[in-house]
């Protein structure tokens, strides 16, 4: 078990806040979790660090809406399972089951998402491009980022090829990216 800095003791609000966050968003958080470790210790390590994370941060989140909650949730199970990774120095097995043979895939997928943290300024700015996008590009982001969902179930729910799949999300990812360096005051 990992320990960090106990945060702050909180009051009645806050805790209730805590606990209809994780009754809520405790979905998410495991199987983010999962996309990292397939040890079940490991992943309850991984959520209570970022719920450990998410109380210091307690006065951001209260005012963050569902959709910018989902996001800085994902955000957060990533960079505490990284963290978690260099710790233990454990290094991530690839996997290779989306692979099929036969498979040429001629798009390169050089949008780092995981990376747009950097860029924006806050993760409300990410939310707010993806919400200027198409409907069809919001859905396969969200699937993917927001809900976890794998290309085949995103395929399968769409009824398309992974491919295009992969395609689509590249695409909506170059445009929330364009979006980002552009500049979100700017109507198009």
């Amino acid at each position: 078990m990992l320990h960090s800095k106990k945060p702050a003791p909180l009051d009645e609000d806050d805790c209730l806040f805590m606990e209809t966050l994780f009754a809520e968003y405790q979905n998410l958080m495991f199987r983010q979790a999962f996309k990292y470790f397939d040890n079940q210790s490991d992943v309850e390590d991984v959520v209570q660090q970022s719920l450990l994370k998410l109380i210091r941060y307690l006065p951001t989140i209260k005012n963050l809406k569902r959709n910018t909650l989902a996001f800085y949730i994902v955000n957060v199970i990533r960079s505490c399972s990284m963290d978690i990774y260099r710790k233990r120095k454990i290094e991530r097995e690839t996997n290779f089951s989306d692979f099929f043979e036969g498979f040429e895939e001629n798009v390169v997928d050089d949008v780092d998402f995981d990376c747009l943290m950097e860029i924006a300024v806050s993760s409300e700015e990410i939310a707010k491009a993806i919400l200027r996008l198409p409907e069809k590009d919001q859905f396969v982001l969200n699937a993917k980022y927001l809900m976890g969902w794998s290309d085949a179930e995103i395929s399968s729910t769409l009824n398309m090829n992974k491919v295009t799949v992969r395609t689509r999300l590249y695409r909506a990812k170059r445009k929330v990216l364009n979006l980002l360096k552009g500049g979100l005051g700017e109507e198009r």
